[in-house]
């Protein structure tokens, strides 16, 4: 066991600490004290010339600057209401090992209504979050930020069983991000009788385009749907849950065909652009995946490519092992249907975002109508896939992190 943060803890101390932790009191929603500490966080980080090679984590910090925090207090203000909302207590996070960076929305939105957080975090090392670590420690370390860093404990360890037992026990919500193995596995081990939990486990998400819409655009509108188109799916290799996977594309056979042509293109400049590299490792599996495709019946086409440039592999239709062994890298399976009103029968429980372009709202309101049970929870524009909010997988963060309080009188 490792404690992360505060870094001033001594690791061999660590069930001192959570014990001291939980019998802290809790701040209130939006204190001051947190709001500077999370706005002084993200000035350094935006400032951080050596943040710049990683825009996932630079997207995140502008998340949280102050005059962003201010509209998510208005968004509690109106949630609550005249409501009595308290923290819940102690909240445990275990953060995914390929997106590390969701831990720091998690436990923001944990922090700002009020509540002390432990997160377990990979011992993957990650350069990145290194550097945002240290960051976190450099401010807890201040006298100024003694509150948060009374209420704040970041750990890492393997997968010692009785390491998680015991923050278990003294949490009152556990929030597991993770594969579905890993949400399995933690789920085996009891919580306090009086303790929640919020799961996040293995998604798939998807694109539809317009084809029309898209042959319609000039240059620069086609650029800016690529670099859009970009950001969703390449941030974080493509293994983001909300990072698209599979494309519909909406139209005429030949209008299809040509819109693939024009935005595989574009974006093949794109990534060009953005100099993307995947390691030779991961470009090798992607190989090997789009030929395992290439050998069921209803794949039409596999699109050859070099191992950093988009792959796509046009389908008839997708089975549920193909989406169990996408690997990510920029591989894409794509297929083109007559009418938006087809896309429902091919969506999934596991399907979480469903982004869009050339739709209107009238339209995505008739596809919401047709959408099968549990399945889809985020329907957002190209260029949205990552940018998260207060509701995530159709669970929100404020009633979920706080609870309420019945009071009857005069």
């Amino acid at each position: 066991m490792q404690i992360v943060a505060p870094s001033f803890y001594k690791s061999d101390q660590w069930r001192e600490q959570v014990l001291q932790l939980k019998q802290a009191k809790h701040l209130s929603a939006f204190s001051e004290i947190t709001i500077q500490f999370l706005d002084t966080l993200s000035k350094q980080l935006l400032s951080d010339r050596s943040m710049r090679d990683y825009p996932e984590l630079m997207a995140c910090a502008h998340w949280f600057r102050k005059a962003h925090l201010f509209e998510l207090k208005k968004e509690y203000e109106a949630f609550a209401g005249e409501r009595i909302l308290k923290p819940r207590g102690t909240v445990l996070h275990f953060a995914p090992a390929n997106v590390d960076s969701i831990f720091l929305y998690s436990w923001i939105l944990s922090m700002l209504v009020g509540n002390k957080n432990i997160l377990r975090l990979s011992r993957r090392h990650n350069e990145q979050m290194e550097i945002v670590l240290q960051r976190i420690n450099h401010l807890l370390a201040k006298e100024e930020y003694q509150p948060i860093a009374e209420r704040t404990l970041l750990l890492k360890y393997d997968h010692e069983e009785e390491y998680t037992l015991f923050l278990s026990e003294h949490c009152h919500t556990r929030v597991i991000w993770g594969g579905d193995q890993t949400v399995k596995a933690i789920r085996t081990i009891p919580l306090a009788t009086n303790a929640t939990e919020l799961i996040f486990p293995d998604r798939y998400s998807k694109t539809i385009f317009h084809a029309g819409k898209v042959l319609q655009c000039n240059d620069h509108e086609l650029f800016h749907l690529a670099k859009q188109f970009y950001n969703d799916a390449f941030w974080f290799g493509q293994m983001a849950c909300s990072s698209p996977r599979e494309l519909y594309w909406i139209g005429k056979s030949e209008e299809c065909s040509l819109a693939m042509d024009r935005f595989w293109g574009e974006l093949g400049n794109v990534v060009k652009q953005q100099e993307y590299q995947n390691p030779v490792a991961v470009g090798m599996t992607r190989l090997a995946t789009a030929f395992y495709y290439a050998t069921h019946s209803h794949t039409s086409n596999v699109q050859s490519s070099s191992i950093h440039e988009p792959l796509c592999v046009r389908v008839a239709q997708t089975t549920e092992e193909m989406r169990e062994i996408h690997c990510g890298g920029g591989l894409f399976l794509e297929r083109s249907l007559n009418e938006l009103t087809e896309v429902p029968d091919l969506l999934h429980e596991k399907d979480q975002t469903v982004t869009y372009f050339g739709f209107g709202r009238e339209e995505l309101m008739e596809l919401i109508d047709m959408i099968p049970n549990a399945a889809v929870s985020r329907i957002v524009p190209v260029g949205q896939a990552l940018q998260f909010g207060t509701v995530w997988d159709g669970f929100s963060f404020f009633l979920h992190f706080t609870r309420e309080i019945t009071l009857i009188g005069d």
